[in-house]
């Protein structure tokens, strides 16, 4: 259930180009528990927010956690994640609204540092943030697995390697952003006759049977190639996303993408949006310019209107450790198990 929050007085401090920056606090909304069946000692390894504004939790037992972040290290003593489990870990999946369900059990995860999500028709995807590029007959690692409610395994698919975020929509596509080594080719990818990385255009989308079924390409002459999508907003089957070098913000509707260029933020990590109407939220241009704002998409440009700064439900600055997610015109914060909202109709 939602909870009321205590009012905080607003504060105006002027911030770049006479907007006025004004104090907006967080809802808190839930604490994500293991529920019925699990143990309360139990440790989250993947947390993630999947379609309809839900909370999936992938647990596991405390002393076996540190297994699905496994690495190794080589001779030369640089450790490197590992791409599969060298230990059997079993988990279970929950869903929050805010009250937690079961939805899964699996007995053994199949893939190392994981992503969970929700697919349609009960099912679940887990996918690994790592994967190996192998010549036949072995072939790349397929660190996508669609599994059932007891852990069975569906359906599996080649994702690649340097996964950023994974998130899913209601019709079973994934979108996933991918890191530098995602881009750029690492283990394996790229390199010595073997094909380009997954994810070389930093953004994919993957259809319901888990295969590769669009990729980026710049949405206009005036907009940069991705090197990296830190602002991932899936709302239904639109894609919301600004990326590295020139942070534009882009709408990709039914495979098409749009883009407005913006000089506002020097970097967006965060999208919320409603039709026209943005909020970007990042790193500011400049000292003392503004690091969230609310504006217009008009004429292929983002017009900032107004300006933010988000606080807890006490006043107090957002902690640094923290997950934060977009999903149409909501923000979801997440602050250890502590579950936070807020949505644009909220903000200036």
């Amino acid at each position: 259930m939602e909870e009321a929050v205590d009012e905080v007085v607003d504060e105006a401090v002027a911030v770049g180009e006479g907007m006025d920056e004004v104090v907006v606090p967080l809802r808190r909304h839930a604490v994500l528990e293991p529920g019925d069946g699990g143990d309360p000692t139990d440790e989250a390894v993947s947390v993630a927010l999947a379609p309809g504004g839900r909370i999936v939790v992938l647990w596991t037992a405390r002393a076996r956690a540190e297994a699905t972040q496994a690495r190794i290290t080589a001779p030369s003593g640089v450790s490197f994640p590992e791409t599969r489990m060298s230990a059997d870990v079993s988990a279970r999946v929950t869903v929050h609204a805010p009250d937690a369900v079961e939805v899964a059990r699996i007995p053994r995860l199949p893939v190392s540092h994981p992503y969970a999500q929700l697919l349609p028709e009960d099912r679940m995807l887990l996918v690994g943030a790592r994967a190996l590029w192998r010549p036949e007959p072995e072939g790349p690692e397929r660190n996508a697995v669609a599994l059932d409610a007891d852990g069975r395994v569906l359906a599996e698919g080649v994702f690649g390697d340097g996964i950023a975020g994974v998130v899913t929509t209601p019709a079973g596509n994934s979108w996933v952003r991918y890191n530098d080594e995602g881009i750029f080719g690492n283990y394996g990818w790229g390199r010595d006759g073997a094909p380009p990385p997954v994810g070389a255009s930093g953004l994919v989308r993957f259809g319901p049977d888990l295969r590769r079924d669009w990729t980026y390409s710049s949405a206009g002459d005036e907009l940069d190639g991705m090197w990296g999508a830190p602002a991932l907003n899936v709302d239904g089957e639109t894609a919301w996303v600004s990326y590295e070098q020139t942070h534009p913000i882009v709408r990709i509707s039914d495979g098409r993408p749009t883009g407005w260029a913006h000089d506002t933020l020097g970097r967006i990590n965060f999208l919320l949006v409603d039709a026209d109407r943005v909020a970007a939220l990042g790193s500011p241009r400049a000292a003392g310019a503004p690091a969230q704002v609310t504006g217009r998409l008009a004429d292929g440009r983002f017009h900032p209107t107004a300006a933010f700064r988000l606080v807890m439900p006490d006043g107090s600055p957002l902690p640094a450790r923290r997950r934060t997610f977009g999903q149409g015109p909501d923000l979801h914060v997440l602050c250890g198990l502590d579950w936070y909202r807020v949505g644009l109709d909220e903000l200036p």
